[in-house]
């Protein structure tokens, strides 16, 4: 009589498995990428920028006590970068008294800042020789109000303003951690007064009108 041979017992496909992976796989990918594009606005520019912000001169000791402040009398670096409008922009010692704004566009006291010196440009204007420039630093995609450089178009925000890198390199220069914050730098490139908060109008005027030559 023939042999009876046992029955095989099929083994389980191992496609959904594989299937499985592939799909993970393929969604991991597409978070990575809709990362990636969500730190590039609209109109093409990086942010936060691609290309380290290049330092100039010494950073600034951290600024911790405004009524003693270690950084008053020195000169502040120069920070090369990308502004706002996609163009090179350069920031610092040797290009006359300047205030220097920071900013966060997720801080909502940055978001209340803005208005206020939108206004105070259209109503008073900076006193002649004395110019404004920003600082759009800790840019972060996944926090509220971005991209920065919406959010100010959205304000009226004209001023020249610095682009930072992902390691906020130019905010560390100036020795600054909270936002909005203020450098305030004289005819010679040294600091006069540093801020953090934020400031009236009539306050800022103060400080700006105190660096006019």
């Amino acid at each position: 009589m023939p042999r009876r041979r046992a029955p095989i017992t099929p083994r389980p496909s191992r496609a959904p498995l594989v299937v499985g992976v592939l799909l993970l796989a393929l969604v991991a990918l597409a978070a990575v990428a809709a990362v990636a594009l969500s730190s590039t606005s609209s109109g093409g520019l990086d942010e936060p920028a691609r290309r380290a912000v290049v330092i100039e001169g010494s950073a600034l000791p951290a600024f911790t006590d405004p009524a003693d402040d270690p950084a008053v009398g020195q000169p502040v670096p120069i920070l090369s970068g990308t502004g706002l409008d996609g163009e090179p922009l350069r920031i610092g010692a040797g290009q006359g008294p300047m205030a220097i704004v920071l900013l966060a566009h997720w801080c909502s006291h940055c978001q209340a800042e803005v208005p206020v010196l939108v206004e105070y440009l259209a109503s008073k204007g900076m006193p002649p020789g004395v110019r404004l420039v920003g600082l759009s630093s800790s840019i972060d995609p996944t926090r509220p109000n971005y991209p920065p450089s919406a959010w100010l178009e959205r304000e009226g925000w004209s001023v020249p303003t610095l682009v930072d890198d992902a390691s906020s390199r130019a905010l560390a220069a100036l020795g600054m951690t909270s936002f909005p914050g203020f450098v305030f730098v004289d005819a010679d490139g040294r600091v006069v007064q540093r801020f953090t908060g934020e400031m009236r109008a009539a306050t800022f005027e103060q400080a700006v009108r105190a660096l006019a030559p």
